[in-house]
């Protein structure tokens, strides 16, 4: 009874934490870069603070925070789904998988969106890639997977080193770099709007499939006893992921 009682309340506490570090670090946010604003030039209406304030520092903040709780909660999508606690995009391939793709667009696509579509489809590729390879093993668990992302994490790695190489070192290969170091440079008041709709999308479709994700963590056997289809919500689960 006492380790049930217990485990909550510790619950309890790493939120709390965790919101006041949050939140403070957000504020400093408003007032670092390099354009230097002040509390009292806020409070007094100053024109140019209020418009740097509301156009980039704010925006950046509120893009930060809500990017930063999507990918929480992707990562226990994905330890639960693979039933690892080690699961992660880092680890199952996702975030190798994107850089290559990221890669693959600067040099042969044009646009930021297809770069971001050509990121998504390396992610998919890679993600799927890692599940092909665990089911061709003997134990189809949570430890097969991690271990097949791993193997794909390392290959991905190598076919980034490759277009690194092809790179034009003044110009693409700096554009790579950015874009695997990431950045909120990108973001302002007037490009908000796509972002926050985009992970409030996902966010709905993981949270409207929570039971669906939990079943996910039985044995594939079970959840199929259980009426899920296991392949087919395991697939739309990572792509929303």
């Amino acid at each position: 009874m006492k380790p049930s009682m217990e485990s909550p309340s510790k619950t309890k506490s790493f939120l709390l934490v965790g919101t006041v570090i949050l939140t403070v670090l957000t504020l400093c946010s408003f007032f670092v870069g390099k354009y230097p604003l002040t509390l009292s030039g806020l409070l007094s209406g100053d024109a140019i603070q209020w418009r740097v304030f509301l156009t980039l520092r704010a925006s950046r903040a509120v893009i930060g925070a809500i990017g930063g709780f999507v990918l929480g909660v992707t990562g226990f999508v994905y330890q639960t789904v693979f039933r690892n606690p080690l699961a992660s995009p880092d680890i199952i391939g996702a975030s190798s998988g994107a850089s290559v793709g990221a890669a693959f667009g600067i040099l042969f696509l044009p646009g930021a969106v297809a770069v971001t579509l050509s990121a998504f489809a390396g992610a998919i590729c890679c993600v799927l890639l890692a599940l092909t390879l665990s089911s061709l093993t003997a134990e189809k668990d949570g430890k097969s997977i991690v271990l097949s992302g791993i193997a794909v994490h390392s290959l991905a790695q190598t076919a980034l080193v490759c277009l690194k190489l092809l790179a034009d070192p003044e110009k693409q290969l700096a554009s790579i770099e950015y874009w695997i170091m990431g950045s909120l440079n990108g973001i302002s008041l007037y490009s908000i709007g796509g972002n926050i709709a985009l992970c409030l999308i996902c966010l709905v479709g993981m949270f409207l499939l929570y039971r669906q994700i939990l079943l996910l963590s039985l044995d594939d056997q079970e959840g199929r006893l259980l009426g899920v289809n296991v392949t087919q919500i395991r697939l739309i689960v990572l792509l929303i992921a």
